[in-house]
């Protein structure tokens, strides 16, 4: 596991209801309406889309380690 190759990124979540449309501002604002029992929100309802950006140079990384696992085996 010593070999393993950080690569650093950034990444973007946004939940939103399925039923309603309403995004939340942040996970933890999706959780407390979920955990409302004065509301029918249920993790069912929320939908998660995260968005992941990787540098230039984390991409070539990747694709180096991509392409020495794809090399044919002697």
């Amino acid at each position: 596991m010593d070999n393993l190759i950080k690569i650093h990124c950034t990444t973007h979540t946004v939940c939103t209801n399925k039923w309603t449309g309403q995004v939340y501002k942040d996970e933890e604002e999706m959780k407390a309406d979920v955990a409302n029992p004065n509301t029918k929100t249920t993790m069912a309802d929320v939908k998660t889309d995260i968005t992941v950006q990787v540098s230039p140079k984390g991409l070539h990384a990747l694709q180096k380690v991509m392409a020495k696992q794809n090399e044919p085996k002697a």
